[in-house]
C-alpha cells in the first residue's frame, strides 16, 4: 500500500483552488489515475485548513503522528 504525506503548501495539490500552481497541466494529467488507485494521503491538521476535493482519501494528522508514521516506514521517498 502506498501512502503519500503532503507537508506545508503541498496539500493544495489536492484542493479546489489550483490556479497558481506551476505546471498544473502535469498534475491534472495524473490526478484521475491517483483517484482511481485510491492512494491514501496524510496532511497536517492545521488551523487554516486547505479545502481538499472529496474524492481523495485524506487523513488529517498532527505533526507528531506524521513524524512517527514516517519513521516507522521501511521505505520513504522525499522530494
Amino acid at each position: 500500500m502506498t501512502t503519500v504525506v503532503l507537508l506545508g503548501e503541498a496539500a493544495r495539490l489536492l484542493g479546489d483552488e489550483t490556479d497558481d500552481i506551476l505546471d498544473i497541466e502535469i498534475l491534472e494529467k495524473y490526478l484521475p489515475a491517483i483517484k482511481q488507485l485510491e492512494i491514501q494521503f496524510i496532511v497536517p491538521h492545521m488551523i487554516d485548513q486547505v479545502v481538499i476535493q472529496d474524492d481523495f482519501l485524506v487523513k488529517r494528522e498532527n505533526n507528531e503522528t506524521i513524524r512517527s508514521f514516517v519513521q516507522s516506514m521501511d521505505c520513504t521517498l522525499v522530494f
